[in-house]
């Protein structure tokens, strides 16, 4: 009785973390400019807060327990190795903010049970469905009205916060609706669709759904997001693929991904000064000749490209690690400028070992449809460093427990 109470209460403890950061995050700019207004500003990080708590929760019963599952005793090694390579090559500081950047990660570790029972049974959360609709809402209504949170900048911890940007691409304005940035909603908005698609038993729905999410995408002009659309239409009609394969392709692909990646600086091309031009290429020509070329420098200068800089070093924390700020733009440079190669060898066999016990059934096939959209998305974004894309990080490394729900 004593274990089921305690089990209990992790449940309800990460159901309620869950539901929390969702919801901060995806009305990030009306929540955070209210508590700016009411003088408040820590509140908004109350859903990382809860998190904190699912970890220690979680560490607890594994002490309680005395019982480590194979995908714990990875995770320790991993966030060890972590650690002690950025205590030697990185500062506290940067080290801090690094790890509060990717907390939601630890979220979706110790979420993926919940939202594979979910998944497993086809129970699509109408408290979910609601809050995309409304999300996908905000950003076509902002269309026509423009939002008061709107670059209200405030200052927490010596650092400058907006609570919300509306940015643009070649002279076209990039809607951000109730979200932090455009580019925010659109990726927050895919991965809400694919809990749905994945969950639900109505077509309507799912196509409804689908129309919105593609429809935030080309009005938040976030170009990959909308390939990715493409992309997973195109597998969900074909499901004659079977989920192991298309997992080891996409695998393969992000170890592609992350070669092209370090040997960015033998590439460059020229945009000219075409509106669509720069739109579609513009992003793609600074990181290959600025942020990947100067982010390679910055890793070998502060460590190696073997066991990385730690974190800290590329990312939200490089101002504070290096000295000079270099976002990343890219999931794999970030993962190399944290662990190196060793690292990206460790998640790449990590990811394999989840798929062996895959099979063709809806929970495994979520789980792909999940990792395609991670790997293409770092592509050309820090995606840890995004708080949805952090949590399907978190899925997919512990994904292995679909088989127990």
């Amino acid at each position: 009785m004593r274990k089921m109470t305690m089990k209990g209460v992790e449940k309800n403890l990460i159901g309620l973390t869950l539901l929390l950061f969702i919801v901060f995050e995806c009305f990030a700019g009306p929540l955070r400019m209210v508590f700016h207004m009411a003088g408040a500003e820590f509140l908004f990080s109350i859903p990382k807060l809860f998190i904190l708590l699912t970890q220690a929760c979680a560490i607890i019963l594994v002490l309680y327990y005395r019982k480590v599952t194979v995908n714990g005793i990875i995770a320790s090694v991993t966030i060890f190795y972590l650690i002690f390579i950025s205590m030697i090559s990185s500062q506290p500081a940067a080290i801090f903010v690094g790890i509060w950047a990717v907390l939601p990660l630890f979220l979706g570790y110790h979420g993926a049970r919940i939202i594979m029972s979910s998944i497993k049974e086809k129970k699509t959360n109408r408290i979910i469905v609601f809050i995309f609709l409304l999300s996908c809402l905000g950003v076509i209504c902002n269309v026509f009205f423009n939002y008061p949170w709107y670059n209200v900048s405030y200052e927490i911890a010596g650092m400058d916060v907006s609570s919300s940007q509306i940015g643009s691409s070649g002279g076209y304005t990039r809607y951000a609706g109730f979200f932090k940035s455009s580019l925010q909603a659109s990726a927050n908005v895919l991965i809400l669709l694919l809990y749905i698609v994945s969950t639900s038993k109505s077509k309507t729905l799912i196509i409804i759904s689908f129309v919105f999410s593609a429809l935030v995408a080309l009005l938040t002009i976030s170009k990959t997001i909308f390939l990715l659309h493409i992309i997973l239409l195109l597998y969900i009609l074909v499901k004659v693929i079977p989920v192991k394969v298309i997992w080891r392709i996409t695998l393969s692909c992000a170890f592609m991904f992350a070669v092209f990646t370090i040997g960015s600086t033998n590439y460059h091309f020229n945009v000219s000064k075409d509106p669509m031009q720069v739109m579609l290429l513009a992003s793609l020509n600074d990181r290959l000749t600025n942020t990947w070329p100067e982010g390679v420098k910055t890793i070998i200068n502060n460590g190696n490209l073997f066991f990385g800089g730690g974190v800290g070093t590329i990312g939200v924390g490089s101002k504070l690690g290096t000295g000079a700020y270099n976002p990343g733009d890219s999931m794999y440079l970030y993962l190399i400028g944290s662990g190196g190669y060793l690292l990206g060898f460790i998640l790449l066999s990590w990811a394999f070992y989840q798929s062996t016990v895959f099979n063709n059934g809806n929970a495994c096939r979520y789980l792909s449809l999940l990792l395609i959209v991670l790997c293409l998305f770092g592509l050309s974004m820090t995606a840890p460093e995004y708080p949805f894309m952090a949590l399907s990080m978190g899925f997919l490394i512990n994904s292995r427990v679909y088989k127990a729900c």
